[in-house]
């Protein structure tokens, strides 16, 4: 794809500015919100710097993260952009996404700039919808692989499937069975992963980097995983695997970049921060950002011009001592554009940068890839249509205060229970929250699918009914409740567990109350404990309950939600939250 310049459009410094003022008030007027998004969406360069122009470049790096086989249009949910209604100002998720959108705003996007790239911090594939998780996220990676993709960080979910299967993909191979997409040759670019080393003999497996020549300069883009990966993916997945400090690894290539030649050195890492405010910050401030990325980034050396991350699913653009940090959302909802202005040996003068929505309302999506997207659809579709249950109402994943348990949460741990239940005792479930990724939603006059479904829970975990005592499961419950200022996230609970916590005066969670099955909890007491293998394996940081006995694997996670959905609809207008309540 060579992109052209012929384009002329006003600065992005301007949209930010006619932005500021909306974005700057805590609510925003809609009028001020859908002119920075307007404008945002047609940003082009900065005025030139002063001097010969000759003297400086200008070079747009095109990133997105979290795409997880999201191929098809996304209608409106919480994850996506949430901006003012065409109709009524209001402010409110839109219809984003979907690769052939996608495709669009990229090709236009990168049509308005003289010199840019596209890459990708991780997650690209893995926890996948049934669309192209059916199909071993084939499709996924050949769509991106067409839009020019040149490098994308690792993710922790392109491991979920284990390291072998992995490279299969990344190598365009097929297996012993055959490539489940047709005519699959991978997604023809790299996965860069510095710092998850070999455990025997501590070199990296893929790639650390990848140099590029844009703009006349040498551009270095170096990939890492979040160290915690081993906390987020089952053991047996990354056996042999050893992930290490993120921030150390990146200052300690230095060298080695520079002896290759690299002028422009671009961090490309799948973790991240999260946020509360605007997906465009004029000020770049980001107040209230937090978490594992903005430590790495105060600790990653300055040599780095920009930090694109991932693994958190939000949208910003900030900057963390005068650095950009940013993130595009998830789901190919978002494309971040980063526009940065160096100098003829590289040095960088001036970074700035916007997340464009990838709005359906707005790009037409590119025929080549809408075929992509049916033919996918014709190959899964007895699968993914098969009816499971009629429901009267659907449920959300989403906590409100002052519980901590979800109407979704609570219906996934039920249906968990009564599986168990009946194929041995069992006594209570519990379910992490992160393991649940999409809502519950019902459509009068259609049935609910297995589609449905596996998009609420598309990881296909084996559940496992352990024993545990009181004591432990007391030590389990206090142990995920919400530290200082953190949000909470609940391990979610069956109909048979009821608690209470508090925060104490010295902001340190304290549990109270716990009872199972209408009775308090003892200590010394046994319980039969379902949970599901990566929460059984210590995921999550639940490592108390690597110590659960008597483990017995009764089956996938999914069939115990169609298994209760379609003998008991009923059962998902009967989750309502409560179980967990904060005094």
């Amino acid at each position: 794809m060579k992109p052209s310049s012929s384009q002329s459009r006003p600065s992005l410094k301007f949209a930010q500015q006619i932005a500021a003022p909306a974005l700057r008030n805590k609510g925003g007027s809609w009028l001020g919100l859908l002119l920075a998004s307007l404008l945002a969406a047609c940003a082009a360069p900065p005025p030139a710097q002063t001097g010969p122009v000759a003297a400086t470049r200008e070079l747009s790096i095109f990133s997105i993260n979290d795409f997880h086989g999201h191929i098809q249009p996304k209608s409106p949910t919480p994850l996506m952009p949430r901006l003012p209604d065409a109709q009524t100002g209001e402010i409110k998720p839109q219809a984003a996404g979907g690769v052939a959108y996608l495709a669009s705003a990229v090709n236009k996007l990168r049509a308005g700039a003289k010199h840019s790239v596209f890459v990708a911090a991780g997650d690209l594939i893995g926890a996948s919808p049934q669309l192209s998780s059916l199909l071993k996220d084939e499709p996924s990676l050949a769509a991106l692989g067409e839009l020019d993709l040149v490098a994308s960080a690792l993710g922790n979910h392109e491991l979920d499937a284990g390291l072998i299967e992995l490279k299969r993909k990344a190598k365009g191979e097929c297996a012993e069975a055959g490539c489940a997409w047709p005519g699959f040759k991978g997604g023809g670019f790299p996965y860069l992963a510095a710092n998850m080393l070999d455990a025997q003999t501590g070199k990296p497996v893929f790639p650390t980097h990848i140099i590029k020549e844009v703009a006349g300069l040498k551009i270095a883009f170096v990939g890492a995983v979040t160290r915690d990966t081993p906390m987020v993916v089952l053991p047996k997945a990354i056996a042999g695997l050893r992930f290490v400090d993120e921030a150390d690894t990146l200052n300690a290539l230095l060298p080695q970049l520079r002896a290759e030649g690299a002028q422009v050195l671009v961090a490309v890492m799948h973790e991240g921060a999260t946020h509360q405010g605007s997906a465009n910050d004029a000020s770049y401030q980001c107040p209230g950002l937090q978490g594992r990325g903005v430590d790495i980034a105060r600790r990653l050396d300055p040599a780095y011009a920009i930090i694109i991350s991932g693994h958190t699913h939000q949208a910003y653009t900030c900057k963390i001592n005068g650095r950009l940090l940013v993130q595009a959302g998830s789901y190919g909802g978002w494309v971040t554009e980063s526009r940065l202005t160096l100098d003829a040996g590289g040095k960088l003068l001036d970074a700035q940068a916007v997340n464009h929505p990838v709005l359906q309302s707005v790009y037409t999506p590119n025929p080549a890839f809408v075929a992509l997207v049916q033919r996918a659809a014709e190959l899964t579709a007895a699968v993914r249509n098969k009816p499971v249950a009629e429901l009267k109402q659907g449920a959300q994943r989403a906590a409100q205060a002052p519980f901590g348990d979800s109407p979704l949460g609570n219906l996934v741990a039920d249906s968990q229970l009564a599986y168990a239940k009946k194929r041995g005792p069992a006594d209570l479930a519990l379910m992490n929250p992160g393991g649940i990724r999409a809502d519950l939603t019902v459509e009068p006059g259609r049935p609910v699918t297995m589609s449905d479904l596996f998009a609420i829970q598309p990881f296909a975990n084996e559940l496992v009914v352990m024993t545990i005592s009181g004591a432990q499961l007391r030590e389990l419950l206090q142990r995920q409740l919400p530290k200082g200022d953190a949000p909470p996230r609940m391990l979610q609970v069956s109909n048979t567990l009821r608690y209470q916590w508090r925060m104490g005066a010295d902001g340190v969670a304290q549990l109270g109350e716990v009872r199972v099955a209408g009775q308090p909890l003892e200590a010394h007491k046994n319980y039969r404990l379902v949970v599901n293998n990566f929460m059984a394996d210590g995921g999550d940081g639940q490592s108390v309950l690597r110590q659960g006995t008597e483990r017995v694997s009764i089956g996938v996670d999914i069939d115990a939600m169609v298994e209760l959905l379609s003998e008991n609809p009923a059962a998902a207008s009967q989750v309502a939250p409560g179980r967990i309540r904060r005094e």
